[in-house]
């Protein structure tokens, strides 16, 4: 008797679906081109949910007109409807948008040294006081110079006067600062082309380092290999270095978990 009654309800739920239209629709979900694991696929009219997998891919009953929600901690939220293309199609793919964290205005003030005077708050016949009144000993001292930085479009900064004293000869000097400037702005592109959500995310890389991250790359022919389109190496490139580097998010706190 409990057979039959399994059985009454298996097939009444077979022809509801059939009547709905409702299939299983298997999708992929993608930031830009990497697979995304964890991600809540959730469609809300049948009050069902699946999580996607290591691939990225995800399995869900839906119909015409179903809408699923996207959801995942790190990516912003998404709605995407069901459309006939969407069951006919073997396959649907999905792209989120990392999240963009807006910050606090950080307003940096100079700090002011013993030979700087607020003329503001100088009384108009007050004596002046300073180090040669007051005959001390560093009076006649001058303050350092300030070392120049060229700073490029990557974040990085090069100390000129360090640089320059490295080098020989003023054609020199010009061919490695060009050579310096074309390397940055071909690392520009590929953060661009990949995203930071790419490497924070993905490649676990701090973001104040990403720029670091990718000069270290450079020897391993990352730039060669975007400009003759080798995206598939290039990722598989930037992954290998990814792995122990000195840049990971985790790298202070896996040392010291290690002592």
């Amino acid at each position: 008797m409990k057979k039959l009654l399994f059985l009454f309800l298996f097939l009444t739920t077979l022809i509801a679906i059939s009547q709905n239209n409702t299939k299983i629709v298997t999708g992929h979900i993608f930031l830009d081109s990497l697979a995304i694991e964890d991600v809540h696929i959730i469609n809300k009219k049948l009050d069902i949910g699946a999580v996607s997998n290591k691939d990225g891919s995800f399995e869900i009953l839906a119909s015409k007109g179903d809408i699923l929600i996207i959801s995942h901690l790190n990516f912003e939220y998404k709605e995407h409807l069901i459309t006939n293309d969407d069951l006919k199609s073997t396959n649907v793919n999905i792209h989120l948008n990392s999240k963009n964290y807006m910050l606090d205005e950080i307003v940096l003030k100079k700090t002011r040294g013993i030979f700087d005077v607020d003329k503001d708050i100088l009384l108009h016949n007050a004596p002046i006081v300073n180090a040669k009144t007051l005959n001390l000993p560093y009076a006649n001292s001058k303050k350092p110079k300030k070392e120049g930085t060229l700073k490029l479009e990557s974040g990085l900064s090069v100390s000129i006067s360090g640089l320059i004293n490295a080098l020989n000869g003023k054609s020199k000097q010009k061919k490695i600062l060009r050579k310096i400037k074309i390397e940055d702005k071909n690392l520009l592109q590929i953060r661009k082309h990949f995203t930071d959500g790419f490497f924070v995310y993905q490649l676990k890389i701090k973001k104040e380092n990403i720029s670091s991250f990718l000069e270290h790359c450079i020897s391993k022919g990352i730039i060669n290999l975007y400009h003759k389109n080798k995206l598939l190496e290039l990722t598989t490139v930037l992954l290998d270095n990814s792995k122990n580097s000195p840049y990971l998010i985790n790298r202070d706190n896996t040392r010291v978990t290690q002592k």
